[in-house]
């Protein structure tokens, strides 16, 4: 088993994500472990263990994990795979805090399966199921496939913009595609063009935005073109293209406060746009890069637009990039950037080659078990480490290697069953199994809660995931149980668990799986 990253470097640091850490005076982004404290990780969520964001691991097990609402508030909620999060940690890979990125949340208004698109609070998406072109598409709540949204479904979707030449405005290329059940707005993110001060209008990628109700912040923010930002409406305020906000988030003020933090180290990940060979520059995340000094890697790779490539450089005053080294992605399974990595115990076991690690299912069909671990059997609460690559169409990853020599600092374990002795004092619950074993469960303000609130936990069969700290079996998150398919391991866990842990649906599901991918 190849050890994980002692560096914790800091990969995909978008233009909106950089303007936030320099407005908030904070120590730098993108910078790596050997920095100074206080620094921002930016990218996709790629593994459990801890967290793995684009393959570098950040242990969040206190770390509150957050999504932003529209007036700057914000809300806890569940990791999931392809997410594009912030990560703020202590530069020796600690996390403090994780907070969500979605790049789009709305109605979807039209689906091109020709083209792999679907139109989403008028922000085209456009979705990968080709493992050597880029991070595939993750799906969520229940979908699979591009096949699976319908128009009016509502969906949150996670990925980065990259520039289209053609309509002359940016589109989002998918990490992620989530149908979800219910939203309380509509979130697009964009540079702002076709700005009509007199109208308080401006165009976001095609979607015509009218701001003269918005609440904008930072307060006395001025708006211009080319400018990130983000729009926040009640989803009833798009009508017919236009979109009248409520908020307004700018993403990107460049002021003095840049110049203090000009020749941080960062790490970038992301599809290249906008790439100019003559001038040596390029964008990813909204951010210019020049690479006029930059090594390109592997030997014989070309730069080009919607190219996969991993950034290292530093921060200009101006809020740019200057590269030392761009490493082209030419791979599923080259780096640790294009792997998914899993630490934890295993859950819902079938067999040998089907289980679940932190809540993602695994296919280790391809392991030789007694050679990956010689004298061990594999079972529920095994500790096991996996490395594993994403499947199209599946939430189901190809393990390529296993372990069961694991002993990580924070050893998350999952629990279900049905919830009873409720204590709000104490902030604690019971969870008893199917095979009556009963487990107290506490929750602190870095709980997050799926499909249920910690006011409402009387009687729900739930599934936690959770670790013990200071002898207490403490809650990173709280979900019900197939709540509408709100997590991708849903279909493939026992409900409720059996003693032996699996089930007639698990069971059922694994079969369904295997007859649909058989090309391994």
């Amino acid at each position: 088993m190849k050890k994980m990253p002692e560096n914790f470097t800091v990969l995909a640091l978008s233009a909106s994500a950089l303007a936030v850490c320099l407005l908030q005076a904070c120590s730098g982004g993108g910078m790596s472990a050997s920095s100074v404290a206080g620094q921002l990780a930016n990218g996709v969520v790629t593994g459990f263990g801890s967290v793995f964001v684009d393959g570098v691991e950040l242990e969040d097990a206190n770390a509150a994990i957050t999504a932003e609402n529209p007036d700057g508030s914000t809300r806890n909620v569940a990791l999931q795979m392809g997410q594009r999060v912030r990560v703020s940690h202590d530069g020796k890979g600690t996390a403090s805090k994780v907070s969500l990125d979605a790049a789009v949340i709305g109605s979807v208004s039209s689906i091109d399966l020709t083209n792999k698109t679907v139109t989403i609070a008028g922000q085209k998406v456009v979705v990968n199921d080709d493992a050597t072109a880029g991070l595939l598409t993750t799906y969520g709540g229940g979908y699979t496939a591009l096949t699976d949204v319908a128009a009016n479904d509502l969906a949150e979707v996670h990925g980065s913009p990259v520039y289209d030449a053609t309509s002359s405005s940016y589109k989002v290329l998918a990490t992620r595609l989530q149908k979800v059940t219910a939203i309380t707005h509509l979130q697009a993110k964009g540079k702002i063009s076709g700005l009509n001060v007199a109208s308080q209008t401006f165009t976001l990628n095609g979607l015509t935005v009218s701001y003269a109700s918005a609440n904008v912040r930072p307060t006395g923010a001025t708006l211009s073109n080319d400018l990130a930002v983000t729009v926040y409406a009640p989803l009833s305020n798009l009508v017919n293209g236009t979109v009248s906000a409520s908020h307004l988030k700018v993403d990107r003020l460049q002021d003095a406060s840049a110049t203090a933090n000009a020749g941080t180290h960062v790490q970038m990940s992301g599809q290249v746009s906008l790439y100019d060979p003559t001038a040596k520059k390029l964008e990813i995340q909204g951010v210019e890069v020049s690479v006029a000094s930059a090594t390109v890697t592997p030997s014989g790779a070309v730069l080009s637009n919607n190219a996969y490539v991993k950034v290292e450089g530093s921060l200009g005053a101006d809020g740019k990039v200057t590269a030392t080294q761009v490493q082209v992605r030419t791979s599923n399974t080259a780096t640790d950037l294009a792997k998914v990595k899993l630490i934890g115990v295993i859950s819902d076991f079938v067999d040998s080659s089907s289980f679940i690690v932190r809540g993602v299912p695994v296919d280790a069909s391809g392991i030789q078990i007694a050679t990956a671990c010689p004298n061990v059997t594999l079972a529920n609460d095994l500790p096991v480490q996996v490395t594993a690559t994403q499947q199209a169409g599946t939430p189901v990853v190809w393990a390529t290697d296993l372990s069961c020599q694991v002993k990580p600092a924070v050893l998350i374990r999952p629990v279900d069953g049905n919830i009873a002795a409720v204590n709000s004092v104490a902030r604690s619950f019971t969870v008893t199994s199917r095979n009556a074993t009963t487990t107290t469960v506490y929750w602190n303000d870095a709980t997050s809660f799926v499909g249920l609130t910690s006011d409402a936990l009387s009687t729900q069969t739930v599934h936690v995931e959770g670790f013990v700290s200071n002898g207490l079996y403490t809650a990173k998150m709280v979900s019900l149980i197939d709540s509408q398919k709100r997590l991708d391991d849903d279909e493939f866990r026992a409900t409720p668990p059996a003693a032996s842990g699996t089930s007639s649906n698990a069971a059922s599901a694994w079969s369904q799986y295997r007859l649909r991918h058989q090309h391994h």
